[in-house]
């Protein structure tokens, strides 16, 4: 998920938030801003997570009835998905990728209870026991700032300098009452508008005489694999929480492109396929 997007500057074992960001990296394109408008900051619990690939990776997942840990890393990657819910009312400032349908990794999203996966990941490879959630870094691209939760078996010693994840919700991220919590501290990579204040104190939302790019902020869980280690969830739960999705308009990974139907067409053959 972090990979092949050309990471600028990474701070291990911790979750660094905007404004030390902005003091680290002065000659930043898009931190050393100054005209930034004066837009909300958002807390949200979530249940759900989400990895998204292309056709091959599709197949690779229902061959295998699982997910496992990509080329370059040994982690599995999941995006923290915000609910329709959750984005209600904040539609003016929550336009950022994180909280769009599109993906730049594929047209094929999988969506699963983050409960759930903990549940599976624990029985597979943590003897029963539940997983550590650790902080593991914080990763700065040229618009994009990612947050990492690690997820490793208990038993691994290899991660122990990592501080874990806070279970409250006074941090960048924590894990509470089975949800990710986060917040977001840019919303946007393209502000529309801006909050003011009107004569009598109170705010109000206007739009600006120009747009203004800005970086944005994401969550990702990331779950410890060994290179033969499948994340097990059999073809149908897999079928059940899969949906299509376009490829995002800016496409870094040069992913090959496929309409909605021809997705959607790709998922009737797989259905067809492993008899689901």
């Amino acid at each position: 998920m972090a990979n092949g997007r050309g990471c600028i500057y990474t701070c291990d074992g911790a979750h660094v938030p905007l404004n030390e960001l902005m003091e680290s990296n002065p000659e930043h394109t898009y931190l050393r801003k100054q005209n930034i408008p004066w837009y909300p900051i958002y807390h949200f619990q979530e249940s759900n997570v989400c990895h998204v690939t292309d056709k091959s990776g599709l197949y690779g997942v229902f061959k295998d009835k699982g997910f496992r840990s990509g080329d370059t890393d040994r982690f599995l990657w999941w995006g923290l998905s915000i609910s329709d819910k959750s984005k209600q009312q904040k539609e003016e400032f929550a336009t950022s990728p994180a909280f769009q349908t599109e993906s730049i990794y594929g047209n094929f999203r999988f969506t699963f209870p983050l409960t759930e996966l903990l549940s599976a990941y624990s029985k597979q490879y943590c003897n029963g026991t539940s997983p550590i959630l650790r902080v593991l870094d914080t990763r700065l691209f040229k618009q994009e700032i990612l947050y990492s939760v690690l997820v490793h078996p208990r038993y691994m010693r290899h991660y122990r300098t990592y501080p874990r994840l806070p279970v409250d919700s006074e941090h960048l991220c924590g894990y509470r009452e089975k949800k990710m919590t986060w917040c977001c501290q840019s919303p946007s990579n393209n502000y529309e508008y801006s909050q003011y204040l009107d004569e009598g104190g109170e705010i109000y939302v206007g739009p600006l005489g120009k747009n203004e790019y800005y970086v944005w902020d994401n969550v990702a869980v990331v779950f410890h694999m060994k290179k033969d280690w499948v994340l097990k969830l059999g073809h149908r739960r897999l079928f059940d929480h899969l949906s299509v999705c376009e490829i995002a308009s800016h496409n870094p990974l040069n992913k090959t492109e496929m309409s909605v139907q021809e997705a959607e067409a790709e998922v009737l053959n797989l259905k067809r396929k492993f008899n689901l």
